[in-house]
């Protein structure tokens, strides 16, 4: 239940973003708030899944990642945490996926 809460909150910031007229480019997009970082959220499709990745990047920390991968009969949440200077990278081609730093 936990995953899902965090799946819909995902889904929310990313349609929330574009709403607020956030840039993107491609399937991406970013948004900048002083005081709590830079959100960047983007889209990922497989031959079997859709994947939305989203990463904030902290001005005192690290990187948090949250990501989904959609299948035709359920959806798998994750979340990760990168270094300083590193980006989210959602794997929905393995089972279960998994979320690394590139």
């Amino acid at each position: 239940m936990r995953r899902l809460i965090r799946s819909l909150a995902l889904a929310c910031c990313v349609y929330n973003i574009t709403a607020a007229g956030a840039q993107g480019v491609g399937n991406s997009i970013t948004a900048d708030h002083k005081e709590i970082g830079k959100v960047q959220a983007q889209i990922q499709k497989y031959d079997q899944a859709i994947g939305i990745v989203g990463q904030l990047n902290r001005l005192s920390s690290g990187v948090e990642c949250n990501g989904v991968c959609y299948f035709p009969s359920s959806s798998k949440p994750i979340a990760w945490k990168c270094d300083p200077g590193r980006k989210c990278d959602l794997r929905c081609t393995v089972s279960p996926p998994v979320g690394g730093c590139n």
